[in-house]
């Protein structure tokens, strides 16, 4: 039977490192990435010039979910990361373990201005992604499994929750 492992966090957090570094660890894992699902850019909310990756409402929540079904079917561990990892009720519920990636506000900051995909983002773009980060990042208050400030911690922890050292 296939294991879920959800990992949230702030743009930047190292959610992608975290999900491909615990792949590396584990027998027959996929790594599926929540801005590959994002929706097209006309149908998703905009803030005054910029379009607003930054709502639960960018994620196209249908093929996400199928995929996740999908690489279940076919993978002992799927480790699922996005910034709104945690969004969705049912899919929490179906979670064997969740991760909270938590960076401060400064470090975040820092990483987001050496990001360079969206060109230069005024300062005011920047606090929104903080505080949609903020109010979006577990909307359902879950009691996660894992909080962890530093991604390059030892993973022996986390895997061993799996079922593997």
């Amino acid at each position: 039977m296939s294991q879920l492992v959800l990992i949230a966090g702030v743009s930047r957090s190292g959610k992608s490192s975290l999900a491909k570094r615990m792949c590396a660890q584990l027998k027959n894992a996929k790594h599926l990435d929540q801005d590959e699902f994002v929706k097209p850019e006309s149908e998703i909310p905009t803030i005054k010039d910029r379009v607003d990756w930054e709502t639960p409402e960018s994620i196209d929540w249908t093929e996400w979910k199928e995929a996740i079904d999908q690489a279940k079917e076919k993978h002992e561990y799927v480790i699922a990361e996005g910034i709104f990892a945690l969004s969705d009720e049912s899919l929490v519920r179906e979670a064997d373990l969740t991760i909270l990636l938590s960076i401060g506000k400064e470090e975040f900051v820092k990483r987001r201005k050496k990001e360079t995909r969206w060109g230069d983002e005024p300062a005011w773009f920047i606090e929104h992604v903080w505080l949609s980060h903020l109010k979006n990042h577990n909307p359902h208050s879950i009691k996660v499994d894992f909080e962890l400030t530093e991604i390059n911690s030892p993973l022996t922890t986390i895997l061993g929750r799996l079922g593997r050292n």
